[in-house]
């Protein structure tokens, strides 16, 4: 039977590793060893199901208690994690209100390989998928008042827990009972005023029948409020680089070639030669003004600073999201004997998030997803009123006549629809029942634990404000016929078109008429049984044998359907369809431990461990994969440690059976545009001229301004499943050295080297990839007959979608086995814990001060096999940091608890696409953040919280790369500014 951390073990892990994780700030205690004469009993850590006497895990083992849990001033747990220096950013609450369908979610990621290639468990059971559209676990489902401890391992654990650990694993131990009844309160507001945070939450437990069932029930509710982009000094408005002067600098406070009004493209043409004008509500009321020459051209360009316009980033983004959730959980544990007992673990969780998007738009240059053309015989450009008058001045002046042949591209924020948020809501309940008991055969204990659990996600998304392409082009298109102002379209007068007015402004009726919402449905449903036994087969000098094997099956299942409208391609939305499917896996799997050494001279102890798992999955059939695990101890100081495993990764629903559909991305540089053209090196260059003379008509690489870019349009990209995707594999390796040196009690020291080299992962080309190496760098071959290149579609006329001739309309990708990445670098740890009277003499209480740093100097991808590897370690393009820390210190005497807490990011480059001298700055520079945190315990049953969350209110660094007008471009750094909360905890 398992016998669970207690108090007393907890304490002595937390001494050893000096950490004194009772700490309010999030430090990690990296599990070694029990702390000397504590006698902890038979337990299970994560990376393995070998039962052991001591805590000493296979691979190093990071650990938060509950105390730092609820005490960091954290609402959601996935913050938590993120300090760590292993953990890297994904979703979470600064960026999920950009996402269509996650709002609200919180996802980990160990090392940056993706939440995918993370595994989460529950008590050492696998948790199910939190979303159709990109499965994967959201940590806010998890009761954080009623987690014991998190157990995080970065290192590939396929081996002992199957698909999706290839980056690691974290596991949320929970508690399974209480005495009592416990409360916990927590409020917390940013220094603006805004991002308020709250918490609520209870647990509740009791013993029946002499103790032999146990009950534990306990809940919470929290929410988040929104952060505005345009509330935040210094990221409003937009900032960009000027692409004038090399190196390029910044130009602050800038705006863009945009109006949430109207603009009209009179002349087209280049810089000095284009002409637009504006409809301008400033100070005045409505009237229409001419756009400098800077403010007319297909892009912004750096001196477009006119004061009709604006930068629609600052003005509609979100750096916090919106989101809301209330989960409850219950455990139950009734001893049928001594040895055996049956448990229930039952939780229900509602959450709801909301993405929070700019209005539709329009490009005045045409193309896009929505264009729109004003003509000569507009009913509103030839109707009354002054600004119609100013209008029709500037068309006559631009040389165009008042039929329906003379046109100019409307440019706008359609901002009568308002934004295009999307509400989330979702619904999901998990049950799991199972069995742990011991028996014994030929003498030897034998452990065993079984269980079944079955869980149902049904959720909805409700895209508000996402206007009906057709109709918005129906409706702008208005004419007088008979005296009246009507549609154009017949047969859209006839479903009853009201005319919209580009000139005036529209109409209620209109605006109802042309707007549209987009909603779907989804449901994810897991399956999962496993049976594992553990026992010692026979004793060797140095020790007993120990093994562990079992088996599992699981069974995965998703529904995603989009309604018929929004499917059709009619919105200004992604056209995603139905998806769905289920595959089933079944497993087994084996350890073994055998102690070789142990109390000889240069052998304190030593040992290896083996771990297997084979499995066969409906889908890709057969796969297997191991583990091997080397500790040696020559002195009790001293402990060496080297793991080599494989793990693989079996593709989800979503990358195997996604229908082809469109999305957008604005990632894509197009390197034939003439300023990414003047930054590449000459032998891009000259391949450069040869590839895109042949994709674009009357190329000149000196002027051609593409379409797409930083600040520019999205990029469509037509994307979908593959079927007969196979298994990602990985090889992993890791080597350690921990010290704990006996003359220096409390001290604990740790290095250790980690490297992946990871297959086959399931991607798309890299769109800069394909757009780069793959065609037009590559001047190997002709491009008409390059297949990479003819993924690329561009407009020859620049009136088919692409906005200028040669425009990109969009990029063809499908799901591959083609990427590649390989990480490499070192984990760093070192704690100290003493007692004052211990050094001083005197008591003046205890301290404790940790440092976790990590140094990945390599994150290489390869977009195809056989192509070079890009670079992505220490570039803000990954949000890689090649170092990153986190340093605690506490001081703890009576009642008084007191925490510093320092986050330390590296300076990354901006870019690993342009050189270095293309740009200034061209490093984000050191990044700092300091959290400070006090709790004290007025009695043994009320304890108070307060704190300080980015003490010296620490912004992210001032560059386009990181927040362009979009919202902040990495969530490594925190973006919400000087933040305060308290809170209570009491028990009864």
């Amino acid at each position: 039977m398992k016998v669970e951390m207690n108090t007393k073990l907890r304490s002595a892990l937390l001494v050893s590793a000096a950490s004194a994780s009772l700490l309010a700030a999030p430090t990690f205690a990296q599990a070694q060893t029990a702390g000397e004469g504590v006698d902890v009993g038979e337990i299970v850590v994560t990376g393995s199901r070998i039962r052991r006497d001591t805590f000493t895990s296979p691979q190093p083992l990071s650990v938060v208690s509950a105390e730092a849990i609820r005490e960091s001033g954290n609402t959601s747990i996935g913050e938590i994690l993120l300090d760590q220096p292993i953990i890297n950013p994904a979703t979470n609450g600064q960026n999920s209100s950009g996402t269509l369908f996650l709002a609200g979610q919180t996802r980990a990621d160990i090392r940056g390989l993706g939440p995918t290639r993370t595994l989460v468990l529950m008590d050492n059971r696998r948790l199910p998928f939190s979303d159709a559209s990109s499965p994967a676990v959201d940590l806010n489902t998890i009761p954080s008042l009623m987690v014991e401890r998190i157990e995080t391992i970065a290192g590939g654990v396929s081996a002992v827990y199957g698909s999706e650990a290839i980056a690691g694993v974290v596991n949320f131990i929970m508690k399974k009972e209480q005495d009592g009844l416990e409360l916990d309160l927590q409020g917390g507001i940013s220094e603006r005023g805004d991002g308020e945070e709250g918490r609520y939450g209870f647990n509740w437990g009791k013993k029946f029948f002499d103790n032999k069932l146990s009950v534990l029930i306990g809940g919470e509710y929290a929410n988040q409020d929104k952060i505005m982009q345009r509330d935040r000094d210094g990221m409003d408005p937009g900032i960009r680089r000027d692409t004038r002067l090399t190196p390029q600098p910044i130009i602050p406070a800038s705006r863009a070639n945009t109006s949430p009004y109207a603009t009209f493209q009179l002349i087209g043409g280049a810089l000095g030669t284009a002409r637009a004008v504006t409809r301008d509500v400033r100070d005045n009321g409505l009237s229409i003004v001419r756009l400098s020459a800077a403010c007319s051209t297909a892009t912004v360009q750096p001196d477009c600073q006119d004061p009709s316009l604006f930068y629609s980033g600052p003005a509609y983004n979100a750096l916090q999201g919106k989101s809301n959730r209330a989960v409850l959980r219950t455990y139950v544990q009734y001893d049928v004997t001594e040895h055996w007992n049956v448990f229930l673990d039952a939780s229900y969780v509602k959450a709801g998030g909301y993405g929070i998007f700019q209005p539709a738009f329009s490009s005045a240059l045409g193309g896009g997803t929505m264009p729109v053309v004003l003509r000569g015989d507009n009913a509103f450009l030839n109707g009354g009123g002054t600004t119609a008058q100013q209008l029709r001045a500037e068309w006559t002046a631009a040389g165009k006549t008042f039929t329906n042949t003379s046109t100019a591209q409307v440019g706008k924020f359609w901002q009568e629809f308002g934004g295009r948020d999307v509400k989330t809501e979702r619904e999901q309940v998990r049950v799991a029942g199972g069995f742990n008991g011991k028996f014994q055969t030929f003498s030897r204990d034998v452990n065993v634990d079984g269980y079944v659990q079955y869980s149902q996600l049904d959720g909805t998304t409700t895209s508000y404000n996402v206007p009906n392409v057709a109709r918005v082009q129906q409706a702008t298109d208005a004419v007088v016929v008979n005296g009246q102002v009507v549609c154009r379209d017949v047969a859209a007068r006839a479903a009853g078109c009201v005319p919209w007015d580009l000139v005036n402004g529209a109409s209620r009726e209109a605006i109802l008429w042309t707007n549209a919402i987009s909603a779907t449905d989804q449901t994810v449903k897991q399956t999962v049984a496993g049976l594992n036994f553990a026992t010692e087969l026979f004793n060797l000098p140095a020790g007993p044998v120990g093994i562990a094997f079992g088996a599992e099956y699981r069974k995965e299942e998703s529904l995603f359907v989009q309604d018929a409208l929004g499917a059709s391609g009619a919105l200004f939305f992604n056209a995603i369809g139905t998806r769905g499917g289920e595959y089933t896996t079944k497993e087994i799997y084996g350890e073994i431990r055998i102690p070789i050494l142990k109390d000889v001279p240069f052998a304190e102890e030593l040992s290896v461990e083996l771990a297997g798992r084979a499995s066969d999955y409906s889908t890709i059939h057969g796969t297997d994969q191991y583990r091997l695990n080397v500790e040696w101890a020559p002195i009790k100081d001293i402990r060496f440690r080297a793991t080599e495993a494989t793990a693989v990764r079996a593709p989800n629903i979503v990358e195997l059976y996604a229908p082809q559909s469109r999305n957008f991305t604005t990632a894509a540089i197009d390197p034939c545009d003439k300023d990414v053209f003047r930054g590449a090196s000459a032998a891009q260059q000259a391949a450069r001229r040869v590839t895109c003379a042949a994709a674009i008509p009357g190329y000149n690489p000196l002027t051609f301004v593409s379409n797409i870019g930083t600040g520019r349009s999205s990029l469509a990209l037509l994307q979908g499943g593959n079927p007969d995707l196979g298994p990602e594999k990985a090889h992993t390796y890791q080597y350690g050295v921990v010290i704990q040196p006996r003359w220096v009690p409390g001290l604990s020291m740790s290095v250790d080297y980690f490297k992946y080299n990871i297959t086959d992962s399931v991607s798309t080309i890299p769109i800069n990839t394909l757009f780069g190496s793959l065609c037009y760098d590559d001047a190997s071959q002709p491009y008409a007959s390059n297949p990479f290149c003819a993924q690329i579609q561009r407009d020859a006329t620049g009136t088919n979608g692409g906005a200028v001739v040669g425009g990109v309309i969009q990029a063809i990708l499908v799901n591959q086995n083609v990427a590649s990445t390989k990480v490499e670098g070192y984990d760093y740890s070192v704690s100290y814990g003493f007692h004052t009277e211990d050094v001083f003499g005197k008591d003046y209480g205890d301290i404790a001060l940790r440092l976790d740093a990590t140094w990945m100097y390599q994150f290489a991808q390869q977009g195809l096999p056989n192509q070079a590897y890009t670079q992505f370690a220490n570039t803000i393009t990954n949000a890689t940091p090649e170092w990153k820390g986190n340093f605690s210190a506490r001081w703890s005497y009576d009642k008084i608890s007191l925490g510093w807490s320092t986050a330390y990011i590296g300076s990354m480059i901006i870019s690993q696409v342009q050189q270095a001298g293309v740009l200034d700055p061209y490093k984000t520079g050191d990044y700092f953040r300091h959290d400070f945190r006090a709790t004290y315990r007025y009695n043994d049953d009320i304890t108070f919280r307060a704190g300080v969350i980015n003490v010296f209110d620490k912004q992210p660094p001032y560059q386009p790369e990181i927040f362009t007008g979009t919202g902040t471009g990495s969530s490594q750094y925190d973006n919400r500014g000087r933040y305060f909360f308290v809170g209570a905890n009491l028990n009864f």
